[in-house]
């Protein structure tokens, strides 16, 4: 019975060390010690950043004290340590699947900051990925580490400076007028901000310039009106500004800021000012960008439109009406109208038979006669406003309607064509025709009348004489 004794507790004591060496070692991430800052600089002027800070390292502890390093496990398929200095970095090709993994997720701390620079205090150390983002344009994703290697560990903590760089900044343009007539001078706005003064390859800005690249714009009609940097008005030599037409009928601008890199700091918002006339009688577009050499930028791009008027020229039976000629008139806006509004003739060119175009300022053979062939007439290049068709003179054999034909152009985000309808002639009352049978009859009426007066007036001199 002792000897049974004696097996079952040595049973029991080998159970308790089996099950000793069987217990769970847990691990806790160290979050109350050796916690730091990290300092965003760089960051785009006059506009609110969002700045998300995502924990991929962190320090971990288990029950025994022991510490080790985690790579947090969405991560670490994109995290690797940099042999040559003990820090994480992101692997290469990586940095995008990063960025989406890190959006999928909230984000471990978040700031928005309207200045050039963010400081995130008490940080637990470890490494952290930094996603910043506003209306100006695109950050690369930024690694900051807040450790510093002591010996072959890794727990001393440091603080952490990072410089924001754009990897694309946001063009936007902006015109006056997108309906428009052609020969009319639009005003165009366009916003950026200076490039980053390096970029992730070590490259030095050098070149800035503002590039618009438009088709159906007069291209010796671009004026510079004002550039402004960071509000701050700024006088452009002439000679930096330069209109360039390409073979392939578009006409390339280019205001060049490279002067203005030394005094700038990177994000500062850039406005160039300038305008053009419209050349094309049915749309103009242009795509503003930056040339840069450390950072891309994303067009901004304004598509503008005219508008186009037909009309058909007929008889009482609809029939088509050949020769009849017009003025088309632009009639003064009701605000216009008082005492005197004037109607005022569209100047036009002549693109072929019965189509015309409005007329550039001083446009070799401009006039405001337009003839209506095989019973159409077509206007092209009119902005918005009310109209109307005046019938100058009217075909052979028919009278001139008095009657001006009506119509109204609206503005619209696309080329609009107005259909003014029929503009109708009726025939002039039937004459006799000169050497007819007609002028005969009156002829013969008119001798007999005369030839009996005069006989009567000779009879009645007679007789006086008798008596």
């Amino acid at each position: 019975m002792k000897n049974l004794f004696k097996k079952i507790g040595a049973l029991l004591v080998a159970a308790v060390m089996v099950l000793s060496m069987c217990t769970a070692v847990f691990a806790i991430p160290i979050t109350n010690q050796y916690a730091d800052k990290i300092t965003v600089t760089n960051l785009a002027a006059d506009v609110a950043t969002t700045l998300n800070v995502y924990n991929i390292i962190y320090l971990d502890v288990d029950n025994a004290g022991n510490q080790t390093w985690k790579v947090v496990d969405w991560a670490k398929d994109y995290i690797e340590e940099d042999t040559t200095n003990g820090e994480f970095k992101i692997k290469d090709n990586k940095s995008e699947d990063l960025k989406n993994a890190a959006d999928a997720r909230t984000a471990d701390y978040t700031a928005i900051e309207s200045e050039t620079s963010h400081e995130f205090t008490n940080l637990p150390i470890g490494a952290y990925v930094i996603r910043a983002f506003d209306t100006k344009g695109t950050y690369s994703l930024m690694v900051a580490n807040t450790y510093d290697k002591a010996g072959d560990t890794y727990m001393a903590s440091k603080s952490a400076n990072v410089v924001a760089k754009m990897s694309e900044y946001k063009v936007t343009k902006a015109a006056d007028d997108k309906f428009v007539r052609r020969g009319q001078r639009v005003n165009f706005t366009v916003t950026t901000q200076m490039a980053s003064k390096t970029n992730a390859k070590h490259e030095e800005l050098k070149t800035f310039k503002v590039v618009d690249t438009s088709k159906g714009l007069k291209p010796d009609s671009f004026v510079l009106d004002s550039v402004k940097i960071a509000g701050a008005a700024k006088n452009v030599d002439p000679s930096k500004a330069t209109a360039v037409s390409n073979a392939n009928g578009t006409v390339t601008y280019t205001v060049d800021l490279s002067d203005f890199i030394a005094s700038t700091e990177a994000g500062a918002t850039i406005e160039v000012k300038y305008s053009a006339i419209v050349e094309n009688d049915h749309t103009y577009n242009n795509s503003a960008t930056v040339d840069s050499n450390t950072v891309d930028y994303v067009p901004g791009i304004v598509n503008g439109y005219t508008g186009t008027v037909t009309l058909k020229k007929v008889d009482t039976n609809h029939k088509a009406l050949e020769g009849a000629e017009f003025q088309l008139l632009k009639v003064p806006s009701a605000e216009k109208e008082g005492a005197e509004a004037t109607k005022t003739p569209v100047k036009v060119v002549k693109v072929s038979d019965g189509v015309y175009k409005v007329a550039l300022d001083r446009e070799e053979g401009a006039t405001d006669i337009l003839v209506a062939t095989n019973g159409t007439l077509k206007v092209t290049g009119l902005d918005e406003g009310n109209y109307e068709f005046k019938e100058t003179k009217a075909p052979t054999g028919y009278k001139v309607n008095s009657e001006n034909k009506a119509f109204t152009m609206n503005v619209d985000e696309k080329e609009v064509t107005v259909d003014a309808g029929e503009f109708v002639n009726t025939k002039l009352s039937s004459l006799p025709s000169t050497g007819g049978m007609g002028t005969y009859l009156f002829t013969i009426i008119g001798v007999v009348v005369m030839a009996g007066a005069a006989g009567a007036f000779f009879i009645s001199r007679r007789k006086g004489s008798e008596e």
